[in-house]
């Protein structure tokens, strides 16, 4: 089995069985507590996380950066719910923007998107910019957000790049669930995203690195966030 549709049958599985109550294996980054969230992320530069906790939530607080876990992860399953506000102004370009970021390199875009469709230009916004979107490489399959003020849900299935010495014999590649449709298929990354620019992995990344919640000038918020070691043996096999 490769390991693509291994990913897939994890996540697939764990919907089936209610993905939002984390499975034994599972380690919790955030549980709606303020002792969760300091025990589990800093802000970028190692120091206390300065986001805040509203009603059991963590909220992006515009002043205070990006956060990232304190443990680091390769091959995961991560769960993550999150929210925009529900009084935002229509469709300006900080409009519920954010994103959660694997191993503080490759982005899954959070945005309020919902009832966009960038193909008709409606609203002046790029397709691989919307939610659920591996930003500046690849939009979703379809988009299945709801609207401000509810609660979305990203399933991201994610593994890292392969090398042998200096050569990449196996991109990385992301799956991703959102509100429980398939919205990335496996998809292989080019390289780390980035903001109007196509990169190529020409280096390897290290084994693990953190998950990154972006602070993009909105106050967005996220809850229940737990994550899962993928078997390396898995990940090898095809």
């Amino acid at each position: 089995m490769n390991r693509n549709v291994l990913g897939l049958a994890v996540v697939v599985a764990a919907l089936a069985a209610g993905a939002a109550k984390p499975p034994s294996d599972a380690v919790v980054l955030f549980d709606g507590t303020q002792k969760s969230f300091d025990a589990n992320w800093t802000d970028m530069k190692g120091r206390k996380a300065k986001w805040k906790l509203v009603d059991g939530t963590i909220e992006a607080t515009r002043s205070a950066g990006d956060i990232r876990t304190r443990r680091e992860f390769g091959d995961v399953q991560l769960h993550v719910e999150w929210q925009v506000p529900a009084n935002l102004p229509p469709y300006d370009m900080n409009s519920g923007n954010s994103g959660v970021f694997m191993m503080g390199l490759y982005e899954v875009q959070i945005f309020e998107s919902h009832e966009t469709d960038p193909a008709d230009m409606k609203h002046p916004f790029y397709a691989d910019g919307q939610a659920a979107s591996i930003y500046g490489q690849n939009p979703p399959l379809v988009n299945p957000t709801r609207r401000r003020g509810e609660w979305q849900t990203y399933d991201i299935v994610f593994y890292r790049p392969v090398f042998d010495g200096a050569k990449c014999v196996r991109p990385g590649s992301v799956t991703v669930f959102l509100n429980g449709v398939l919205v990335q298929d496996g998809w292989p990354l080019e390289g780390p995203t980035g903001h109007i620019r196509r990169t190529r992995q020409t280096k390897p990344p290290s084994d693990k690195g953190p998950v990154k919640l972006q602070q993009h000038l909105c106050p967005v918020r996220f809850c229940n966030v737990w994550i899962r070691e993928l078997p390396e043996a898995r990940r090898r096999t095809r």
